[in-house]
């Protein structure tokens, strides 16, 4: 049985890290959380949560992931720009899942958040994206 969570992780760090992406996200793209010391601007993609759901036919996934930019800036406008490339490459995406189908690949709603660290100010600008797909 495959698992849908380690491969559609591999699917989007392919699908993310390309050089549409990379131009703006300098820091390039990384699962979960970023390696120490890389520098922003960069993108996070995370699973949020995965049902299984059943059919007469089968088997099928429904994940839910957060994609978003991260931007080390006092106004949202570099990790907006980074989103937009994101969603770019996102929506309708034609995601290769080893051992699945896609059925469905787009995002649900924005995503934002300011944090503050001392001095610094950080933008996560992204939104969340529902994965569905058909275990083969």
């Amino acid at each position: 049985m495959a698992n849908l969570r380690s491969n559609l992780d591999t699917a989007m760090f392919k699908t993310l890290n390309v050089q549409a992406i990379t131009d703006v996200a300098t820091g390039g793209v990384h699962n979960s959380v970023a390696p120490p010391n890389i520098k922003a601007p960069y993108v996070i993609f995370q699973a949020v949560s995965k049902l299984d759901e059943h059919s007469f036919s089968g088997r099928f996934g429904n994940a839910v992931y957060i994609v978003k930019a991260i931007s080390k800036s006092p106004w949202p406008k570099e990790a907006g720009d980074v989103d937009t490339q994101i969603d770019t490459a996102l929506e309708d995406a034609a995601l290769s899942i080893t051992g699945y189908t896609l059925l469905y690949c787009r995002r649900e709603s924005d995503f934002y958040a300011v944090e503050e660290e001392g001095s610094e100010v950080w933008q996560h600008v992204g939104g969340y994206y529902r994965v569905i797909a058909d275990q083969t």
